[in-house]
């Protein structure tokens, strides 16, 4: 029994480790991510009621990683493709948080991949101290991600 699955082809189990930083993404992957964060996003604002990403409190980060669209969206990054077995978390977050818009604006897919990567590696690495993806939401810069997956044509082949 044990050597008949050790057999099967990769594409008969269900694999335990990241995607390759080499692995394409697909449209659908892109956008789903970019509803996650919004569903994130709108969840966050009615749980704190308030009416902005700015408005958030420094100190909610405890609150917000009990949240279930917090865990969606954790997942969700894994299975869209943007968290990679082969990248190094070391993307300067501190940058994209001081100027998310512009930041994100100018880069390409691989640099964007790279810094979901770092965000997501890092929160693991924080978990029960503080929150980097609760930091990126109040800065805005899972907005302007948003904004970057959506709208940058460049990021995606032509038909």
């Amino acid at each position: 029994m044990k050597e008949s699955i050790s057999k099967r082809s990769s594409g008969a189990l269900i694999v335990r480790r990241a995607a390759s930083k080499r692995s394409a993404i697909h449209e659908s992957q892109a956008q789903h991510l970019c509803g996650l964060i919004r569903f994130m996003v709108q969840r966050t604002l009615a749980h704190f009621e308030v009416e902005s990403v700015g408005d958030l409190a420094e100190d909610g980060w405890d609150a917000f990683t009990e949240l279930p669209e917090y865990e969606l969206f954790t997942l969700g990054a894994y299975a869209c493709g943007f968290v990679c077995s082969d990248l190094r978390p070391d993307a300067d977050l501190n940058a994209v948080a001081r100027r998310p818009g512009e930041a994100l604006r100018g880069m390409s897919l691989p640099q964007i991949r790279h810094y979901v990567h770092t965000l997501l590696r890092s929160e693991r690495g924080t978990f029960g101290y503080g929150s980097f993806i609760y930091d990126a939401l109040r800065a805005g810069a899972l907005d302007a991600l948003c904004e970057r997956l959506q709208s940058g044509s460049d990021l995606y082949e032509s038909l």
